[in-house]
């Protein structure tokens, strides 16, 4: 075969195996990894309610920008009283003293995106078991997995014998990786809808609370709640409460004409993937809010009411169905880090404004 066949079949393998990620969330003794449809992965240690916490992170490509963070405190525990990171660190029952040059530096913080010091980090601690603080042992961080949770990253990444890989290194130039998959394009954000009238919210409520098919529903017709936004100019969206819980409310949401009389549709949400932790694309509109401004419709589905594990959703209106836009799930429940932090499984490219009227 000649030089060129070969050189072109490369770059067809590198292209197909770059088109396209599956999204991941999979825990390894004590470490989680995620990676999302850019292949952009993210893997921690936990459980985060002891307060310490071992965060690395790499994007796809060439440009894979790494992050590794070590954190004391978290947004639900604020600062946490005790001595600096930096020198208060065991690895192993023996005190570390990491080389921080290339660090930013804390006192209940380090992180570095310094490609050398993250190899000269993880050299240390790949193969130990236990990073805690001298002064509060029960802050411990187990390395349980975390060897495991890098192979799969760089597995993701096309990055096994390679330069680059960060567990199973070869000699594979550290640019032989496949690039990062195109993210997937949002529909054209719609005109700005007029503002719904008095008479237009009032007739809506009132259809939607007395006169649309919620056979299916558990709650109590008195208990059931409608909310009403303008999709368009001609129809808008009714959100119609239909189980509840703790923490957590059902909806049902319908597309209805905005004059009479009325026609309705019913909407659904479904994934362009199959997440991990369920066994179909069919999402419930749980803590559904739409911003009729923007177009987009978010939902909010807390594992527990500290609201520290879930999944929360962004979906686009297209004028006719919801477009998945950002998709983000935690489903460790230790108290770490809210919804705005989550790790993501599906995100999209950023779309402008919506055209105001």
């Amino acid at each position: 075969m000649s030089y060129w066949m070969k050189s072109l079949l490369l770059l067809l393998f590198l292209f197909a195996a770059g088109v396209q990620a599956d999204p991941l969330q999979k825990s390894f003794s004590d470490w989680q990894l995620t990676c999302n449809n850019a292949a952009f992965c993210v893997a921690r240690s936990f459980p985060g309610d002891n307060g310490l916490v071992m965060t690395i992170s790499r994007h796809a490509g060439v440009n894979d920008r790494p992050l590794l963070r070590i954190d004391y405190g978290s947004a639900y525990s604020g600062e946490l009283p005790g001595a600096p990171l930096q020198d208060n660190l065991l690895l192993d029952q023996q005190r570390m003293k990491p080389d921080l040059k290339h660090w930013n530096v804390e006192p209940h913080h380090l992180s570095t995106s310094n490609a050398i010091a993250i190899d000269e980090f993880l050299a240390q601690t790949l193969d130990a078991d236990t990073l805690q603080l001298t002064w509060q042992t029960k802050a411990s961080i187990s390395l349980h997995g975390m060897k495991a949770a890098l192979l799969l990253m760089d597995d993701v990444q096309g990055r096994v014998n390679g330069l680059s890989a960060w567990v199973k290194r070869g000699d594979r130039v550290v640019w032989d990786v496949p690039p990062q998959p195109p993210l997937p394009r949002l529909p054209d954000p719609l005109p700005q809808p007029a503002a719904l009238t008095r008479d237009e919210t009032s007739g809506l409520i009132d259809y939607g609370t007395w006169r649309i098919n919620t056979d299916s529903c558990s709650l109590d017709p008195i208990r059931r709640e409608v909310s009403v936004a303008p999709l368009t100019d001609s129809k808008a969206l009714l959100l119609i409460s239909c189980e509840t819980g703790a923490y957590n409310v059902i909806d049902l949401a319908f597309e209805v004409t905005r004059s009479q009389p009325y026609v309705a549709r019913g909407l659904t949400l479904t994934l362009p993937f199959t997440p991990p932790s369920r066994t179909d694309n069919q999402l419930d509109l749980v803590n559904a809010e739409y911003d009729a401004s923007s177009g987009f419709l978010y939902t909010f589905s807390k594992g527990r009411g500290l609201g520290d594990c879930g999944t929360a959703t962004r979906w686009q209106f297209d004028g006719s169905e919801f477009v998945l836009a950002e998709y983000a799930e935690e489903k460790t429940c230790d108290a770490w880090h809210s919804s705005d932090d989550w790790p993501t499984l599906w995100v999209s490219q950023p779309q402008n404004a919506p055209p105001s009227r």
